[in-house]
């Protein structure tokens, strides 16, 4: 059963222009707004065209406060900010430029305190245990395996 029109292309438009007015919007996250208003798949890509155009959306801006917003925010490290970016089908080329972009400095900073929080949290019967649980906490927030181990004091299990 086809969904009722709810938007036309202009309402739409002038909807998608005030959202991005607010803040970064992707192509992506605009086009399922579109889908779920009404829009048929070809009125949607000229809406979003003419967005791009206008300078409303651009891929590569997104990426960049995405990748900063995650990290500062949401403490995020660089795996799980890629992974966020290719979900919301931005194109490689623009992920890596939002990644390299980031400041190395607060990167390794924030990755401290994540390691620092965790552990001061974690219980465990010896150290050993104890490092494994809080690396493999700040791995799965999407950091990567060869700075997190040095900061737990541990070496990595698949290391000879």
């Amino acid at each position: 059963m086809k969904q009722p029109r709810i938007l036309t292309a202009e309402q739409a438009y002038l909807r998608a222009t005030a959202d991005c007015a607010r803040a970064e919007r992707c192509r992506h996250d605009l086009m399922q707004r579109m889908l779920r208003g009404g829009l048929s798949r070809e009125e949607i890509e000229d809406v979003l065209d003419r967005l791009e155009d206008e300078g409303y959306i651009n891929s590569q801006r997104y990426a960049q406060a995405y990748a900063h917003d995650k990290l500062r925010y949401e403490r995020w490290g660089r795996q799980k900010i890629r992974q966020g970016l290719a979900a919301k089908r931005i194109a490689e080329a623009d992920i890596r430029a939002a990644l390299d972009e980031l400041d190395e400095a607060e990167y390794r900073e924030i990755l401290g305190e994540v390691v620092q929080r965790k552990m001061a949290t974690t219980t465990a019967e010896s150290d050993y245990v104890r490092n494994q649980k809080v690396a493999r906490y700040a791995i799965s927030r999407g950091f990567e395996p060869a700075l997190v181990f040095p900061l737990v004091g541990s070496t990595d299990p698949f290391e000879e």
